[in-house]
């Protein structure tokens, strides 16, 4: 019988545009991620390093465990975006007015 990898390690970047798997590691620890790409499976120790060094840059990123591998990225970027809109004046976190 085979054996079949129990967890598959990814680590997901928080963007502007919003959450995007890290999907190739580049010269010099380099980390990118690309809406277009799959996901870089990685090891458990490799995706955690990498999540570190990303928020030790200043990214907000989390190495996660799936018990699929992923073929594609966590939304259809090809046919949604996602727009940041700063509240309005007197409007609360969760969009509702002020009383």
């Amino acid at each position: 019988m085979a054996n079949k990898k129990k967890n598959f390690w990814y680590v997901l970047v928080m963007t502007d545009e919003g959450p995007k798997f890290v999907t190739k590691i580049g010269d010099h620890h380099t980390a990118y991620w690309n809406e277009k790409e799959t996901p870089l499976e990685m090891s458990e120790v490799r995706a955690k390093d990498v999540a570190k060094g990303l928020l030790l840059n200043w990214f907000t990123a989390f190495a996660v465990c799936s018990p699929i591998e992923l073929d594609q990225q966590p939304y259809n970027y090809k046919k949604y975006h996602i727009e940041w809109k700063e509240n309005e004046k007197g409007e609360d976190e969760d969009g509702t007015a002020d009383d």
